[in-house]
């Protein structure tokens, strides 16, 4: 086997001698290069060319029902190619204890950048054991925050909004 060799070209940088070397690392550097292009773009294949980022208020419709003495859900709407992190949802309230908060099962997405991430795709409804801080009283606000992002390279920052509830 032929060892390779170096030598110093016209500029001063070293250059490889041995031809085998020379292809096999080009083959390498060119095959890094595919399999980086298309992790990055195996999402953006099926989005629309000339698609563009929805609003925030648009990727997320959120909306809310109390369905008994002591429990509310909170429903977000995502279109196509958008998701919420799970670990992103957080909820806070002056007028309410939160005694508990229940989501379905996220799906798993394998994300380059951030690692296995709990998400949720099309519906997710979060559903909320509360208590009022004041007994008599059945109305206050709630504090809500999430975050979530479009599959076409857009994570939105962190989103909050509050919502009256009544009827606890």
């Amino acid at each position: 086997m032929k060892s390779t060799q170096w030598q110093e070209d016209r500029f001063g940088f070293m250059e490889m001698k041995n031809n085998k070397a020379v292809a096999t690392l080009t083959k390498t550097f060119l095959l890094l290069i595919f399999l980086c292009k298309l992790a990055f773009s195996v999402t953006a294949q099926e989005i629309p060319n000339n698609a563009e980022p929805l609003a925030p208020g648009d990727a997320f419709v959120m909306d809310h029902i109390v369905v008994g003495p002591s429990e509310a859900v909170i429903r977000w709407r995502i279109p196509k190619y958008y998701y919420l992190y799970k670990e992103k949802f957080a909820f806070s309230s002056k007028d309410f204890i939160i005694e508990g908060v229940q989501f379905p099962l996220p799906e798993i997405k394998d994300d380059p950048f951030f690692g296995p991430s709990e998400i949720y795709h099309n519906v997710v409804e979060a559903t909320l054991r509360l208590t009022p801080k004041t007994e008599g009283n059945s109305k206050g606000i709630l504090d809500i925050a999430y975050q979530g992002c479009w599959e076409g390279g857009v994570c939105y920052p962190l989103l909050k909004t509050s919502i009256k509830l009544s009827g606890l």
